[in-house]
């Protein structure tokens, strides 16, 4: 019976670094917020995007776990947004 491929140290660090990576764009969308005084941007992290998808539970749980609330956008001129934003 042939048995699951073992996760090696470069697979987990490779996806540590793509983690990092969208964890960073996110936080500088949120300091440009702050900066103009608002309380939510864009949650740049899409479980719609197939580069991003595969990170977006881990991304997402991270935030939440430092109080952040991810929501859908709405409506936009009517028309549901599939993307969310993050709000603080």
């Amino acid at each position: 019976m042939t048995e699951p491929m073992m996760i090696t140290k470069n697979m987990r660090n490779d996806r540590e670094k793509k983690v990092g990576k969208i964890m960073e764009n996110i936080n500088k969308d949120i300091k440009r917020a702050t900066a103009k005084g608002l309380h939510e941007c864009y949650f740049a992290c899409s479980k719609e995007s197939y580069s991003e998808a595969p990170f977006y539970k881990e991304v997402r749980e991270k935030f939440e776990s430092y109080g952040y609330r991810i929501k859908p956008t709405g409506f936009i001129d009517g028309v549901w947004q599939r993307t969310e934003h993050i709000e603080w």
